[in-house]
């Protein structure tokens, strides 16, 4: 066959296929009601054929809505929200949340709070604690990780300062924002400190009012459980096949002072 006429008959049989299921397209079409004829109509309105490119997607969708001369006597489609059993509660709006913390220009976004520090100091002001207040609610009773990032910026620290140096400060700063969500409530195995010091500035500008954004503490929700790090993974399998297994308890970890070595690095 390959010798005599080639693959001419495959083309002629996927003429005739496609010609068969246009056919039935037409037949089905016929057979539906006003509304979704009209529907399709839209659908193949001039506007839309033969369109491609990055705007084609939304000239066919403002292409199938009808006509206002149309709308009369179109039927309406029930809202999503009446068609829910009546047990099923309607989703409420969810309350303000905390600031979207921007790295680099906003080239990162982290869905925790930032919370700003007076320069040179580690305690936590009144906006920070009303930013953390806000923040806790949404992280309680969750057992996901969370990364408490601290920085500071390149200025020198002024003479009798209890920091010995940027790490320290930024590292101190960790510790009041753990302890303040601690006391909220949150408990201390899902923490994780870290620490950049000035070398990841929010901002690069000189000046004192700019400068004052990169002393900060940034609390970041990870994509990690606790158990997870939690022993080797066989013990891991233990606990998740034995039901009556419990991960062991480590007491209270002491805080550690200002004269204390700081967490350098970034504690991962």
């Amino acid at each position: 066959m390959a010798g005599h006429g080639g693959g001419a008959w495959k083309v002629a049989y996927a003429d005739f296929v496609t010609a068969m299921m246009a056919f039935f397209m037409v037949m089905w079409i016929t057979a539906q009601s006003k509304e979704v004829k009209q529907a399709i109509a839209h659908y193949f309105n001039e506007a839309t054929i033969g369109q491609t490119g990055p705007f084609a997607a939304k000239q066919s969708k403002s292409s199938m809505m009808p006509k206002p001369e149309e709308r009369t006597n179109e039927k309406r489609l029930p809202d999503p929200a009446m068609q829910l059993p009546p047990d099923v509660p309607l989703r409420k709006p969810k309350p303000n949340k905390p600031n979207m913390a921007v790295l680099h220009g906003g080239d990162q976004q982290i869905d925790g709070a930032l919370v700003r520090f007076a320069e040179g100091s580690a305690e936590l002001t009144r906006e920070g604690k009303e930013q953390l207040n806000r923040l806790v609610p949404l992280l309680l009773g969750k057992r996901f990780k969370i990364e408490v990032r601290g920085h500071a910026t390149r200025s020198p620290l002024p003479p009798g300062s209890p920091y010995r140096d940027a790490w320290h400060l930024s590292y101190e700063r960790c510790v009041a924002t753990m302890n303040f969500m601690e006391a909220a409530g949150i408990e201390p195995d899902r923490f994780r400190l870290s620490q950049a010091g000035p070398f990841e500035p929010f901002t690069l500008r000189v000046e004192l009012a700019k400068q004052g954004q990169n002393s900060r503490v940034e609390v970041c929700p990870l994509n990690e459980v606790v158990e997870e790090f939690v022993g080797t993974r066989e013990e891991r399998a233990e606990l998740y096949t034995d039901p009556t297994a419990k991960p062991p308890t480590s007491p209270r970890a002491s805080r550690p002072s200002n004269s204390g070595r700081p967490a350098g690095g970034r504690g991962r």
